[in-house]
């Protein structure tokens, strides 16, 4: 940069004086031009009154990025990824208190899943939480009851929202105002799908899905399943429907047996399955309706699940999948 940038600049500016010279005002107004003091009466049109100021052209410097910006997107990702991780571990934790009951001492696994939430720095309330979730308790310690709410949006799309609550009444309000809002009715949609058992198989990360598939296929393994496919998104997590009619905690640990080296059962439960689906464009008003819709659902507290027959337009099957049973 030039030496000249920073040095200041005296700015000159021509001023016409415009005074009145009545005798009054010239003798109380005294101005002073180029070193002399003179009277309004006395200014001469050939006089020249001068006004310096002085300014700086050096330019601002700039570190070249927001150093809080840079911040805050890392520490946005760290605290999704740790909320992803939390939630994962809470529903195990409740997943493996209703198996095998609330005291670690008799619970191996929820010892170590409480051990590893401890480790990670869950709070001991999101612990004693997803415990008394496994227990049938709400938070405040009154028992817990299943509502389904049924109902279908104004494209036509049927829904099931599956709701565990501590105040039937309260979530019944909750649910039907959102769904009003959506424009939705209550109606009965339940003959629409088929509620099934299911498991979650998880096998070994480092194995990729075709050897993950190969193992599961191996006919000597004899699973008691109809349907096994990996999830969208996932690795090595698999949900498998199951034949019985309810996955009892013996099936799990039957099922524990069979399956090769390195898997494990993550999760169980009853899922509502479509017969049919009905199909949506993803880049539609329909669509952008419908995920609102379910955004708000997601946002009440005593939502568990969401179930729908909706199929958006982009939907491919799952490049790995296995039909076992007819």
């Amino acid at each position: 940069m030039s030496a000249y940038a920073y040095r200041p600049l005296r700015v000159l500016r021509r001023v016409v004086p415009t005074y009145p010279t009545n005798g009054l005002l010239a003798g109380a107004v005294n101005i002073r031009i180029q070193g002399t003091t003179r009277t309004a009466a006395g200014l001469l049109d050939h006089d020249i009154a001068y006004t310096a100021r002085t300014f700086c052209v050096s330019s601002q410097c700039q570190s070249g990025h927001n150093k809080w910006s840079k911040i805050r997107h890392d520490k946005g990702r760290k605290d999704a990824n740790k909320a992803n991780s939390f939630s994962k571990l809470s529903e195990q934790i409740t997943e493996y208190t209703k198996r095998y009951g609330p005291d670690p001492k008799t619970n191996g696994r929820l010892k170590l899943l409480l051990d590893q939430a401890k480790k990670s720095g869950m709070s001991g309330t999101i612990m004693e939480n997803a415990v008394k979730r496994g227990q049938g308790l709400s938070i405040s310690g009154k028992p817990l009851e299943t509502v389904n709410i049924e109902g279908m949006t104004q494209e036509g799309v049927s829904f099931i929202v599956e709701c565990v609550t501590d105040n039937k009444l309260r979530t019944l309000q909750d649910v039907r105002l959102i769904i009003n809002k959506a424009g939705g009715k209550l109606t009965p949609v339940s003959y629409l799908f088929v509620k099934h058992p299911y498991m979650h198989l998880t096998g070994p990360e480092e194995m990729s899905p075709e050897n993950q598939t190969a193992a599961l296929e191996d006919p000597v393994l004899t699973l008691p399943i109809e349907y096994v496919g990996l999830l969208p998104g996932e690795t090595s997590t698999w949900e498998a429907r199951v034949e019985y009619s309810e996955p009892p905690l013996q099936l799990v640990e039957d099922m524990q047996k069979i399956l090769p080296e390195g898997w494990s059962v993550t999760k169980t439960g009853l899922k509502y399955y479509p017969s049919d689906h009905v199909q949506v464009e993803d880049e539609s008003e329909a669509g952008d309706a419908f995920r609102n819709f379910v955004e708000k659902l997601e946002d009440c507290s005593d939502v568990a699940e969401i179930y729908s027959n909706l199929r958006w337009s982009s939907y491919e099957p799952p490049k790995h999948e296995i039909v076992l049973t007819e």
